[in-house]
């Protein structure tokens, strides 16, 4: 494997857990509280992996024939260079990791303004430079820049496209890992708050008990079994409160798991209602069974989520 593939595989390795980070629901939500931001890191990250491609796509297709497409290769490949930089710049300052270009990515910078930015009058400090691409000497590997200045010197600069390609991966990908290891650290410390504390223990074995006595209410409406069994009832809606209070502070409260549980606690509601008042012609003794039946089973799915999230939290 050559060394530019090696590091776009790094590179697209560190992308896909940047990713992962911005597309977890407890950092999502906050992201996207300051949605200008939010719009920065998907803008850059989105033109950081065309770049990538851009570069793999290079140095794995056959160069072109035809003259006018070599122009357009040539480019295009130092177009997305620079692109590449100003984009992890934009993704950096969005994360507010400090980054800084070196003076080897300063200089691909030059390359690319002398050769393609502004070549017909090229500011550089005090001096004017034109310049223009040698056409017979463009190659996949790269070409030689011609450079004129001060009233008759020259100078000629060949531009090796795979050394400059390497050095920019190795700057770019060094950034990308200042990043990624700024939100390791806010994910570590995000676990290590809530490590102690798992979901699963708001739902803990007792709550088999209260839906059994809640249950009694219902079949054997008797007036302790009644009594007993709204305790119950009021003792499982608090337990739900405290599990939605929980998910907020970690923010694993989701839009579709917020809406389980509201209509979680409807269903605690109804049955409240036909207890307090079991002759309400319109809830049946068989639709406080079927709700009963409901809050038991999605009772067993609360658990699943609270089990899943305590599992990521213990994950390295």
């Amino acid at each position: 494997m050559s060394k530019i593939e090696e590091s776009l595989t790094i590179f697209f390795d560190i992308e896909k857990q940047v990713r992962d980070h911005i597309n977890t629901h407890r950092y999502q939500k906050v992201l996207i509280s300051e949605l200008d931001n939010w719009n920065q890191i998907c803008s850059s990250l989105d033109t950081l992996g065309d770049t990538g491609l851009a570069l793999q796509s290079y140095f794995k297709s056959e160069y072109p024939d035809e003259t006018g497409l070599s122009y357009i290769y040539t480019y295009g490949l130092l177009q997305a260079l620079f692109i590449q930089q100003d984009a992890m710049n934009h993704l950096s300052e969005a994360f507010d990791v400090p980054y800084k270009l070196s003076e080897e990515l300063k200089g691909i910078r030059a390359v690319r303004n002398a050769s393609i930015g502004h070549p017909t009058k090229n500011h550089v400090k005090k001096t004017t430079y034109f310049n223009h691409i040698s056409r017979i000497s463009m190659s996949k590997g790269g070409f030689t820049l011609a450079r004129f200045y001060d009233e008759g010197k020259s100078e000629f600069i060949d531009v090796d496209f795979s050394e400059i390609a390497e050095t920019q991966l190795m700057g770019i990908n060094t950034a990308y890992l200042s990043i990624n290891e700024r939100l390791r650290e806010i994910d570590e410390k995000h676990k290590v708050k809530f490590m102690e504390k798992p979901l699963v223990d708001i739902l803990d074995s007792t709550m088999r008990y209260m839906f059994e006595k809640v249950g009694q209410a219902i079949y054997s409406p008797s007036s302790s079994n009644v009594s007993f069994g709204f305790k119950m009832l009021e003792s499982i809606e608090k337990t739900y409160n405290e599990f939605q209070g929980a998910l907020q502070e970690r923010n694993e409260l989701t839009d579709y798991t917020k809406y389980d549980l509201d209509e979680y606690f409807h269903g605690i509601e109804r049955v409240k209602d036909y207890l307090t008042n079991s002759n309400t012609k319109d809830f049946s003794e068989h639709d406080a069974r079927i709700y009963l039946y409901y809050l038991q089973e999605n009772h067993k799915s609360f658990e699943s989520i609270a089990r899943e999230i305590d599992e990521s939290y213990e994950e390295e």
